[in-house]
């Protein structure tokens, strides 16, 4: 049930878990933890709907390579970026796990089969609908994936009922985290602001921050600062090795034999290199889209190719006039960041209207970055001409050497991730492979900020499969202690 800021009591009894962010992994821990029967208090600095008020904390600056500005990359409201995200979603390769030839610092602490038995509830939470197993493209170094393509739940209309009428639920709007106390590493209280500047005092067993890839780095370092560092001691690696996943549209493709690639009757497919195929080309994991252009562009992009291939127009004509069907496609892909300690969320000296400092971005793509879209390319030109399937026309911007990404146009996918990594040792990261801070026995991170790696894979499904292990611990944790 919703609760208002002033019901918040220092004198109530001690809540089970206090979860602070209500979106993807907030929301879903929420409610499963919830009809289990455990005391949650959610809180959510936001409204109920989108507000410039509560928007206006998002602001904060960026140095190093072109981005989005961080005011408009993500949604400070109840259900957070559910309410704009596009509901693609595929789990993380097996491989995404492992420390990659192109950079050790890739693997996690857990593996896919930690993640594995939530899939099934994490699906039924996002609605998505399995999507077929990968095809193996012979001879290519590529495979053919897959996506779960569908309406994007928005998560605060899902489970409106259920945060309306709960008993064991309470959630508390416009509720923003100020402090963490912590007494002999455990966290005894949280303070929470609300926009009229009053103060609320929360006990809990154990709490959770779940405010996304940018916020919990923020949070987590201004309540450390206040703390004198004894929130997090080993502070080196917070709000270090933040990640993206670069989006850009990088060439073109004429097809001769589009059903080699299945695309004689899809409009849109994708591709990612395989495992062998990252090992011997020493790049990270990366992500093709196909998507089929109409007769009139495809007739434009022979046109060009022929000016520049000429050995191809006799064939061409050929084919033509045997009625054979050629297509041309439009590449657009979204790649894997290498996980780099220079790239990181830090404290501005410019406060939000709460009294918060801003976030500070730096982010600078790495040679490593460059050379995986660069191979990603190549690899699929190389199939395309050895084997008779087709040509590809990469971007400019790609042909050149050294690569010079682009400044403008999509830039990234709105996908924070890293800042408080998962990692076996604190001087490696932030939280434990369990996501519980490694210095206090009940404050745990939800969210992709929690990533040691990111794959290419949008990583909605994967932070709420995090989400649902972590409700599973957390039972274990309260069964022990009743």
């Amino acid at each position: 049930m919703y609760i208002d800021f002033e019901q918040i009591s220092e004198d109530s009894d001690t809540f089970d878990v206090c979860i602070i962010g209500a979106g993807a992994a907030g929301i879903s821990m929420a409610v499963t933890l919830a009809e289990r029967g455990h005391r949650v208090l959610l809180c959510e600095g936001g409204d109920a709907d989108y507000s410039e008020r509560s928007q206006a904390c998002y602001r904060g600056e960026t140095i190093g390579d072109p981005y989005i500005p961080l005011y408009g990359a993500r949604l400070r409201h109840l259900g957070g970026s559910t309410n704009h995200w596009g509901g693609i979603c595929r789990p993380l390769d097996r491989y995404d796990f492992s420390a990659k030839t192109a950079a050790s610092e890739t693997a996690w602490p857990i593996s896919l089969d930690a993640l594995a038995p939530y899939y099934r509830p994490a699906a039924t939470i996002l609605d998505l609908a399995k999507p077929p197993a990968d095809q193996s493209i012979t001879g290519a170094g590529l495979k053919r994936i897959f996506f779960s393509l569908g309406n994007p739940t928005r998560l605060k209309d899902k489970y409106a009922e259920t945060l309306r009428e709960s008993t064991t639920l309470e959630c508390c709007l416009t509720a923003n985290l100020m402090a963490l106390e912590t007494q002999d590493g455990i966290v005894t209280s949280a303070t929470f602001q609300n926009y009229q500047g009053d103060y609320r005092l929360v006990r809990a067993r154990y709490f959770v921050l779940a405010c996304g890839g940018i916020e919990n780095s923020r949070l987590l370092l201004w309540c450390n600062q206040q703390a004198q560092g004894q929130l997090v001691p080993q502070h080196a690696t917070l709000g270090r090795y933040w990640m993206e996943h670069p989006h850009a549209t990088v060439g073109k493709a004429l097809l001769f034999e589009p059903a080699a690639l299945g695309m004689d009757d899809e409009y849109n497919i994708f591709l990612s290199p395989t495992a062998d195929a990252l090992e011997s080309r020493q790049i990270l994991n990366c992500g093709l889209r196909l998507h089929r252009m109409n007769a009139e562009a495809t007739q434009a992009l022979i046109e060009e190719l022929v000016e520049k291939a000429p050995a191809l127009a006799g064939r061409l004509r050929v084919w033509q006039a045997q009625g054979k069907v050629i297509h041309g496609a439009v590449l657009r892909a979204a790649w894997e960041q290498e996980p780099r300690f220079e790239n990181r969320i830090e404290l501005s000296e410019e406060l939000d209207e709460l009294g918060v400092p801003r976030s500070r971005l730096v982010w600078q793509q790495s040679e490593l970055d460059r050379r995986t879209i660069r191979e990603s390319m190549l690899l699929l030109g190389e199939y395309l001409r050895d084997n008779e399937v087709g040509r590809l026309q990469m971007a400019e911007w790609l042909a050149d050497t050294p690569v010079q990404l682009p400044t403008d146009g999509e830039l990234a996918g709105r996908h924070h991730m890293g800042g408080t990594r998962m990692s076996v040792k604190p001087e490696e990261g932030i939280v434990d492979r369990d996501c519980r801070l490694f210095a206090q026995e009940n404050f745990y991170v939800a969210g992709s900020s929690v990533f040691a790696s990111a794959g290419h894979a949008n990583p909605t499904l994967t932070l709420v499969q995090l989400a649902l292990r972590l409700c599973d611990h957390l039972e274990t944790k309260l069964t022990q202690t009743i």
